[in-house]
């Protein structure tokens, strides 16, 4: 004797106590699925944030030589004239103070041309070409009650020849502020025309980091590239270093706290495994009667085991899109709620973002599966030696 499977099912679903147990059942497991989609969503989430962030103020690789300052020339050109060099920009990075309103506040200055630093990350700062203005980032201007038109003074060291060791100060409008989506980006960078800049550093013509554009890598493929460059860079006396780098070691902790959760979490679908198996031991139990007569028509133990076998992988398939659907809620709905933001100061990001790729949801899908189809091996490890004559005692699912 032979059932389909959908017929087999609507037996099982009979009466109102069994849809609400099923439907718990499938709560239960799509809800554990969409806690660990939410973690691995998080934690990729606050990698893509933040290197998005990092991004901003630099590109793929920082170029700067061991002796300071460089030129911008030939040998320095011919040792980057790669195919899968894009874009470069050169800029002049030092260090100073801004006052304001009897507040100070150490700041990175960056010394750039607004046109060619666009194009190597798409930051577009506005800068007077006709007067000498400042971009300052977001948190800067918080910090100092900044606005756009008001004016801040800056101060900073701008050589070493006679008595230009003595610091220089200057007065500049706010003409930009500028947000990086890092906190620590916001709260410490400024920026200036390069061409200002090298008046009162003594570097006419010279830069101290050079801004290198990869045509369409990964982060993956940037590492590979600079490990094949290393030493052509280091024999011309050049370190390169990809943009993430000052932020290598919060990154990792970030991949191993993403694994450690992930596996404890797995906990919580072991739990609602043992939600199926009590859904089917109840459900053995109700339909005791029914099962019974269909194995004393023919029904074969290989066919009701093909079915508890295609029942969970139901209950696993139906599970996934709705852990699909609760975590697309958690992050359109839940993160945008006041109280769950971030402390800047301590993340770097105000916000957070599920980010999910493909291979993180089948994978995650994937290890689900591997559970169900143990808990598959359950079953028919338990009912493989029960008999006909216990369906009569009611023992039989």
């Amino acid at each position: 004797m032979k059932l389909s499977f959908w017929k087999l099912l609507k037996i099982t679903l009979q009466g109102k106590a069994t849809k609400i147990f099923f439907i718990l059942t499938v709560m239960s497991l799509s809800f554990s699925m969409a806690v660990i989609l939410c973690n691995a969503g998080l934690m990729d989430g606050y990698e893509h944030i933040l290197k998005t962030g990092l991004r901003k103020n630099t590109s793929d690789l920082e170029v700067t030589s061991s002796s300071g300052f460089f030129e911008i020339e030939n040998e320095f050109l011919e040792m980057i004239n790669q195919e899968a060099i894009t874009n470069y920009a050169g800029i002049i990075r030092t260090e100073g103070f801004i006052v304001k309103d009897n507040k100070s506040k150490g700041v990175l200055v960056n010394g750039i041309k607004p046109s060619e630093f666009a194009k190597i990350n798409n930051l577009d700062i506005k800068i007077s070409s006709e007067k000498n203005t400042i971009a300052l980032g977001a948190e800067i201007a918080k910090e100092l009650e900044v606005s756009i038109g008001d004016f801040i003074t800056l101060t900073f060291t701008r050589g070493n020849q006679s008595f230009e060791e003595l610091p220089y100060v200057t007065e500049l409008e706010v003409s930009d502020i500028v947000t990086h989506g890092v906190h620590r980006k916001d709260s410490r960078l400024v920026y200036l025309k390069r061409s200002y800049l090298e008046e009162f550093t003594n570097s006419k013509g010279m830069v101290n980091t050079c801004l290198l554009t990869l045509d369409g890598y990964t982060d993956s493929q940037i590492k590979d590239y600079i490990k094949n460059s290393e030493e052509k860079f280091f024999e011309l006396g050049f370190e390169a270093r990809p943009y993430w780098k000052n932020f290598a070691s919060l990154l990792e902790a970030v991949e191993v706290e993403k694994f450690s959760i992930t596996v404890i979490l797995q906990l919580i679908i072991l739990i609602a495994l043992f939600n199926i198996v009590a859904f089917i031991n109840y459900n053995g139990i109700k339909k005791s009667q029914e099962f019974f007569l269909l194995r004393s028509l023919g029904l074969s133990f290989k066919s009701l085991y093909t079915f508890w076998t295609l029942f969970i992988i139901f209950i696993w398939a139906i599970s996934c899109l709705l852990a699909l659907l609760m975590t697309l809620f958690f992050d359109k709905v839940i993160l945008k709620l006041p109280f769950l933001k971030i402390p800047s100061k301590v993340y770097e990001l105000d916000h957070l973002s599920i980010h999910l790729g493909l291979d993180s949801i089948l994978t995650i899908f994937a290890i689900t599966f591997f559970w169900c189809l143990v808990c598959i091996g359950y079953i028919v490890f338990r009912e493989k030696k029960k008999t006909i004559l216990e369906g009569i005692k009611g023992q039989y699912i």
